[in-house]
């Protein structure tokens, strides 16, 4: 479920106490390049801008192989993905999950948290990415973690 933005601004009222907020939408991307399976393991670090905090929404992913792919025949992907706070050492998940299962890959219906999850700025994410194919094939995946920055001014 897609959040509104009415439904965001309540969240973030409610977070930052009522305060005066600059929101704009934004989204980081991570490029796991040459994932080569079975049995690949990439680890990538993702640093969230020291000047503003983010609100993750949803994560949305691109796979893309070496052979020829449409929008029509997208392939579902065989990796699982944990992603962690490397400052809290705070997973999202329990463990690894299967990105099939957390993230889109064009479809809307799913990909969105089910609750906006809030990474102060500086934060550092780790995210790990396994796969569990048994074809070998060459794969580049792109995750894009959609949300919104977050700024707070004393409107004084």
């Amino acid at each position: 479920m897609r959040y509104s933005i009415l439904e965001i601004q309540a969240f973030l009222n409610q977070l930052y106490g009522g305060k005066p907020l600059v929101v704009v939408p934004y989204g980081y991307t991570v490029t796991f390049p040459d994932l080569v399976s079975p049995d690949v393991t990439s680890t990538q670090t993702l640093g969230i801008t020291a000047n503003a905090d983010f609100v993750l929404l949803g994560i949305k992913y691109r796979q893309a192989t070496n052979s020829s792919q449409t929008v029509s025949n997208k392939l579902a992907s065989n990796y699982r993905v944990l992603i962690t706070d490397s400052g809290s050492n705070e997973q999202f998940t329990n463990g690894a999950v299967e990105l099939e299962s957390y993230a889109t890959n064009g479809n809307t219906d799913q990909g969105f948290l089910p609750y906006p999850r809030f990474l102060a700025g500086r934060t550092t994410l780790t995210i790990t990415v396994s796969s569990f194919s048994t074809l070998v094939s060459t794969t580049t995946l792109d995750l894009f973690l959609e949300g919104v920055l977050v700024r707070s001014y004393s409107g004084q």
